[in-house]
């Protein structure tokens, strides 16, 4: 199944992505003989946006056994001197084997991974801040973030930074989420927290950083841009433009992006999403001063050619696969031929119209996660596609209301007529994120149904009998 928004490579590219790696590795090799006088030179290993991927997302490429044995070979080069980190979303909207789980199962292949320090991405908040302190609590290394904080008294959530010595040397991280966050939650999550300015909730703490004699410093930021890698455009970028010189590098994530660019002195590099490849940067850092006087990156991709699974991280995810293969693996449906991401919305949004009984139904755009591929459906597919399991609604609103909605919100994905009656009262179904913002608000009346991933496997189960399902250009 393939995740809708950030595709991966082909293979012609992840081959030559590979291909650098392998030379990148084999070079830091080479580079971590003697080391100069004076300098040390640190290796920083990130990762960003796994969201529970602990399977290989495609074939060779990924998952958590392999990207936990790049992960060592890239440490071997620097023993005592590597540092490994995450810019958040390692868990939310994650498929079956982890999400079924509480996500416990990521976290501690995490744990397994050798982490450092992390940081939190808007996903961690999918299921409220209770939650998302309940898993950071179960990661044996500690988590930062410097601009989430309490709505009402403005406190941090969690220690804003985190200085890690390697070889006599200090490197300060600090955490950092995208603003965009409330977008993504539930109202009643959204409404836990506030998220503060990203650069100047980091230049805060680096005049702190400094004044305790760190000068080598790290952002972990979920929040990313778009581009060919080395030429972006997007949140982190102007963000990083606004951060004290004294930042060295970002790492990046949200976007699903490969980045590897400077933006005014500052390293910025992401490494796509679901562990398929991970960033790889090198530091040289003043023992005197404590300042990078060298820094460079490369991102490296997690195919399988060439290397062993870590063999620890492969028997925690057999043990889950196994455990829920009885679930993942039902056959809820059957799809004809291949469903992408437009086909995959009209069938959601038909579904919950279904579900509820409903005369329209309204859908939010990127609720949808994955394709279908072509064949049996399984359970654990839709779950893929439907991975917030939002609750859907049942309202009663004006004509009137509805109208004023599809006008003044175009991208709604909506099921049912257009031709309504500003004077009748219609009956709409609207899953939880549509059905917090206005008009849909102030329904005249409201009851809760179930989920949508409820109501996705009812709709596929119902065309079962067929023995195939059909996706029309009509919602």
């Amino acid at each position: 199944m393939v995740e809708r928004h950030h595709l991966l490579p082909g293979a012609a590219a992840f081959a030559a992505a590979l291909f650098v790696a392998l030379l990148g590795l084999s070079a830091g090799a080479r580079e971590s003989g003697p080391a100069r006088a004076g300098v040390v030179e640190l290796q920083l290993l990130g990762v960003n946006d796994f969201h529970g991927h602990l399977e290989p997302p495609e074939p060779a490429v990924g998952g958590a056994a392999w990207l936990g044995a790049w992960l060592d070979r890239a440490a071997a080069s620097h023993p005592d001197r590597t540092i490994r980190v995450h810019a958040g979303d390692m868990v939310g909207v994650s498929p079956l084997i982890s999400s079924h789980f509480d996500d416990e199962p990521t976290i501690e292949a995490t744990n397994l991974m050798g982490l450092d320090v992390g940081t939190l991405g808007n996903h961690e908040f999918d299921e409220g801040g209770a939650e998302a302190l309940r898993l950071v609590r179960r990661a044996r290394y500690p988590y930062v973030a410097a601009n989430t904080v309490s709505r009402e008294g403005g406190e941090l959530i969690l220690p804003p930074y985190r200085i890690v010595e390697r070889s006599g040397a200090k490197v300060g991280f600090i955490g950092v989420t995208t603003k965009d966050t409330p977008y993504f939650l539930l109202s009643q999550f959204a409404r836990e927290y506030r998220w503060l300015d990203l650069s100047e909730s980091v230049n805060r703490w680096v005049a702190e950083l400094r004044a305790r004699g760190v000068e080598a410093i790290v952002v972990l930021a979920h929040a990313g841009a778009f581009g060919d890698g080395r030429r972006a455009a997007g949140e982190i970028v102007d963000e990083a433009r606004q951060m004290d010189d004294a930042v060295d590098v970002v790492i990046a994530g949200h976007t699903h992006s490969e980045l590897n660019l400077r933006v005014g002195g500052k390293l910025i590099v992401e490494a796509l999403s679901y562990g398929t490849a991970f960033d790889r940067v090198r530091l040289t850092v003043d023992r005197t001063s404590g300042d990078v006087v060298a820094k460079s990156a490369l991102v490296v991709a997690t195919r399988h050619g060439g290397i062993r699974p870590d063999p620890e991280l492969a028997t925690l995810v057999e043990r889950h696969r196994q455990a829920v293969a009885p679930l993942a693996e039902r056959v809820v449906g059957h799809a004809a031929g291949a469903l992408d991401n437009a086909a995959v919305d009209r069938i959601a949004v038909r579904s919950e119209r279904a579900w509820a009984g409903a005369d329209l139904a309204f859908l939010n755009p990127g609720n949808t996660r994955s394709e279908i591929g072509a064949g049996p459906i399984t359970y654990a597919e839709a779950a893929e596609v439907q991975a917030y399991e939002h609750p859907v609604w049942r309202l009663r609103m004006r004509g009137a209301d509805l109208l004023e909605a599809m006008a003044e919100q175009p991208g709604l994905l909506v099921s049912g007529p257009r031709d309504l009656d500003p004077q009748a009262t219609y009956t709409v179904a609207a899953n939880g994120i549509v059905a917090e913002r206005e008009p849909f608000a102030h329904a005249i009346e409201r009851e809760q149904l179930g989920t949508d991933l409820d109501a996705l496997t009812a709709w596929l189960s119902r065309d079962r009998s067929t023995g195939a399902l059909y996706a029309s250009t009509r919602p």
